[in-house]
């Protein structure tokens, strides 16, 4: 009578070979979680750093906003901020100011630069709102408002913990004189 168990001649391995897909799978299975988990790790770390170079940006461009605002007599000037980059028929490029207030861990500290713009003429306010669509009628009840100004571009970059992340913005400011 047989005993149920299996003679050695008849066996090939084959729990040997189910171990060892086994195994293969495993291993194919974990390759793929370490290689998603480092491409996340990748992407956040990306992310810190735009949003680093943007809030470097950011804080330049605030800064040289304040400073227009605060510096209205030299933004008149045509030696410190010449109109459109030009003195005479020379194109002098704009004065790269490097602003040190930021305190993040950057690259390099976050610069900006000032250019007055021509001057687009004045603003007559009445004609620039609808007394129909505004309601209330207030403007085209009385003398028109007619405001001068001084128009400026500010371009502000910040950099991130790697000089690779780079955040350019610009901004369209309007002193009033």
């Amino acid at each position: 009578m047989r005993n149920g168990s299996f003679s050695q001649s008849k066996q090939r391995g084959a729990v040997l070979l189910v171990a060892l897909i086994m195994l293969l799978l495993l291993t194919v299975l974990g390759a793929a979680a370490m290689r998603d988990t480092n491409l996340q790790e990748r992407m956040a770390g990306n992310m810190r750093d735009q949003s680093l170079a943007f809030q470097a940006a950011e804080a330049a461009l605030r800064f040289a906003e304040q400073e227009v605002r605060t510096d209205y007599a030299n933004l008149i000037s045509d030696t410190k901020y010449p109109i459109d980059n030009r003195i005479g028929n020379t194109v002098v490029p704009p004065t790269v100011v490097t602003f040190n207030g930021f305190t993040g861990e950057v690259a390099s500290k976050p610069t900006y630069t000032i250019t007055r713009l021509p001057h687009p003429g004045q603003l007559d306010m009445q004609n620039m709102v609808n007394s129909t669509t505004a309601g209330g009628d207030s403007l085209a009840a009385g003398e028109s408002l007619i405001l001068d100004f001084v128009l400026v571009r500010i371009e502000a970059t910040g950099t991130g913990a790697s000089p690779d992340s780079k955040v350019t913005l610009r901004s369209l400011y309007f002193v009033e004189e």
